[in-house]
């Protein structure tokens, strides 16, 4: 990731209702409203039309915008300052995503003014939040951020954690495009830490992104690569794809930069999602990364494959960037196209709409006049029936009355009864229950025995797996390190083979051409025999370093030597006024198996080696001992010596080398300091 995309988010603040919003409702033009106007007089109206046209303004910009003037007019007239924030606040927000931004701000500061007068701290907060987003905008960095702290202020006086955790993620944003990477961290971690607790896992995960990026550029790898994997975590339990494979590509560029192979899988993904929806931009970072990976690993062939990928990538972006450019403008026009056909249409809809409701009008007019003959019929009717009503109600109260007598003598038998059949049933009840809880208890103690039984087979036979396992297991591991290091010493012997009888067979048939050519040849000028005498001497400087090296592979005298006279051969070879060595040997009569001396000789070898080339000193101590049990190596240096506490955990090839030997001896190896300076190494072998 070269650069830290600032996160827009433009919040609109809405009123909370009572009542659900509606699914459906069609988008009316200024004009028709107009002719309902007693209808948009009420406050719950508005409010409904108001979350609708929050909910759908990008479908139709030009018509929304007088839509909104004409209810914030209504609001005004039924003096209800709430509702008339709010339409300003709509109209900020569409003439916001219109990229007017003077507009913009001049509706929400008054939206934030009335939200203030009426003590709505939630709507205030997000306003000033929508503020200060709107000024980092335009590049007016201190008035975005007064605007950011007077949104916190708000929100800390009431307690109000959602805008709070907003605008510390905005803040942390104005911050690192001012360079200032120590507040934008202190403001991501703060916001991290509320959507932590709010539970906002979409808009943590970017928190997350964020945090790892400033570590990243502060150099901090471990921290970055920690936070990044927990926003890929988030954005996974929110199911945000895009999210998920940013977090991927910035672990790949830290993995990268540590030389570390796992970028290879690390990438595959954010490169095949990012391919397949034309992300040119988050591709070109992908792409970028793998580069970086195989120049750092000096694999210029496929650093070079990588390089022409991001060619054809950054060609692309910049044709997508054209064309967007052209649409945009393209959009631009059709919609001023649009507008202006829907101000041609709303007045004739006016005119119909207008025809529609004189005509409803007159309806209603005869409607009304047949209503007010069929009320005087009805009158009449109503009183004959009246007193209809009258004497079937003196029968019924009679007859109820009657009815009700013997309902009650009825329910007394029946009371008596069921009392009855109740005490039969409980006394039932009673022993079944007893008898059912002798047989549970039964039951469970017979359960118990059982599973107690089984655990302690099952125990006992997964106990015996497992020692089986790890049998088979050291025994593999056995057999593994044998086999490769049985394949490396005979790669050693086939390269010194090679070395020694085909490179140094060469340079030998050079050597002699060359002797016989300046033999034949009389040269006469000083420069040319001089060139000849050197070309001569290099030949024969490089038989003699073909020979060094096939020895140093695989020197004849360890088929032949023990391990003793072996490793005195390789010592006489070092020039001591690089490296001063004192050799002391015990009890060696017997050679070793090959395998245990061949593996022993390549460990001191490789010990000796490090002495050279790390620790800078000029003297060595090596002592080869052997007793009836087993051999001892003791290697002590007066160089600047190395962190072997933490020599496992941070060690290169040749260490790990060395105790993988060292292990298939079944031996130990131990560090230590040697006084006054240096190293001195302990190698215990036992002996079979």
């Amino acid at each position: 990731m070269k650069i830290l995309l600032t996160v827009w988010i433009i919040l609109c603040t809405t009123i909370a209702f009572s009542q659900p919003k509606q699914s459906k409702k069609e988008l009316l033009n200024a004009d028709t409203l107009k002719l309902n106007k007693s209808y948009y007089q009420d406050s719950t109206n508005i409010r409904n039309y108001l979350d609708f046209i929050f909910d759908n303004f990008r479908t139709d910009l030009g018509n929304t915008i007088s839509i909104c003037t004409y209810l914030y007019h209504r609001s005004v007239e039924i003096k209800n300052k709430k509702l008339m924030a709010s339409a300003l606040n709509i109209q900020g927000s569409i003439y916001a995503l219109k990229n007017d931004y003077s507009k913009a701000t001049t509706l929400y500061t008054e939206a934030a003014s009335i939200f203030e007068t009426i003590n709505e701290a939630y709507s205030s907060a997000i306003i000033y939040n929508n503020l200060g987003l709107l000024y980092n905008n335009t590049n007016n960095k201190n008035l975005a951020l007064q605007y950011f702290k007077r949104g916190i202020s708000i929100a800390d006086a009431n307690a109000l954690l959602k805008p709070k955790a907003l605008i510390y993620n905005n803040l942390a944003n104005l911050y690192i495009t001012q360079g200032d990477l120590k507040n934008g961290l202190i403001n991501a971690i703060k916001a991290d830490s509320l959507f932590a607790v709010l539970k906002m896992h979409t808009e943590q995960a970017v928190s997350s992104n964020l945090i790892g990026a400033i570590y990243f550029y502060q150099a901090n790898y471990n921290k970055a690569v920690e936070y990044y994997k927990i926003s890929h975590q988030l954005s996974i339990a929110s199911g945000d794809l895009h999210s998920q494979n940013i977090a991927l590509s910035n672990i790949g560029e830290v993995f990268a930069l540590q030389k570390n192979a796992e970028v290879l899988n690390i990438l595959k993904s954010p490169e095949q999602y990012f391919k397949s929806i034309n992300d040119y931009v988050n591709l070109q970072q992908v792409y970028s990364h793998y580069t970086s990976y195989y120049k750092n690993i000096n694999d210029y062939t496929n650093t070079i494959q990588y390089l022409e990928k991001l060619r054809v990538v950054d060609a692309l972006l910049f044709d997508s960037t054209q064309k967007k450019s052209i649409i945009f403008y393209q959009t631009k026009y059709e919609t001023q196209q649009k507008e202006n056909k829907i101000l041609i249409l709303s007045k004739t809809d006016s005119i119909k709409s207008l025809q529609i409701v004189a005509q409803q009008l007159a309806i209603s007019k005869n409607q009304y006049l047949l209503a007010q003959q069929k009320l005087a019929l009805s009158g009449a009717r109503l009183k004959m029936v009246e007193d209809s009503l009258q004497l079937i109600a003196q029968s019924e109260t009679i007859l109820r009355t009657q009815l009700d007598a013997s309902k009650k003598q009825e329910k007394i038998n029946n009371l008596n009864k069921e009392s009855l059949q109740q005490q039969l049933a409980l006394q039932e009840k009673q022993a079944a229950i007893k008898q059912k809880n002798a047989t549970i208890g039964i039951i469970g103690l017979i359960a118990l025995l059982s599973l107690l039984v089984g655990y302690g087979f099952y125990r006992k036979k997964q106990l015996e797996q497992q020692a089986v396992l790890a049998k088979e297991q050291t025994a593999h591991r056995q057999k593994l390190t044998q086999a490769v290091i049985e394949a490396e010493e005979a790669e050693r012997k086939r390269i010194a083979a090679d070395l020694h009888d085909g490179v140094g067979q060469l340079f030998s048939a050079v050597k002699m051409n060359l002797n016989g050519l300046l033999d034949r040849i009389e040269i006469n000028k000083t420069e040319d025999k001089f060139l000849a005498e050197k070309t001569m001497a290099l030949v024969d400087e490089s038989c003699k370093e073909v020979r060094v090296i096939s020895h140093k592979m695989m020197p004849n005298f360890l088929l032949k030597s023990g391990i003793a006279s072996d490793i005195r051969s390789f010592i006489e070879k070092i020039d001591e006024s690089t490296l001063k060595i004192h050799f002391e040997t015990k009890g060696f009569k017997e050679q070793l198996e090959f395998n245990e001396e061949v593996i022993l000789y390549r460990v001191i070898q490789e010990l000796i080696n490090n002495v050279i080339k790390h620790a800078k000193a000029n003297t060595l101590e090596l002592s080869l001992e052997r007793t009836s049990k087993e051999i001892i190596v003791l290697v002590a240096d007066n160089g600047v010596g190395f962190d072997f506490k933490n020599a496992n955990q941070e060690s290169g090839l040749g260490l790990k080398n060395i105790m993988v030997r060292i292990a298939y001896l079944k031996g130990t190896i131990t560090y230590a300091q040697n006084k006054p300076t240096g190293t001195l190494v302990k190698i215990n072998v036992p002996i079979a």
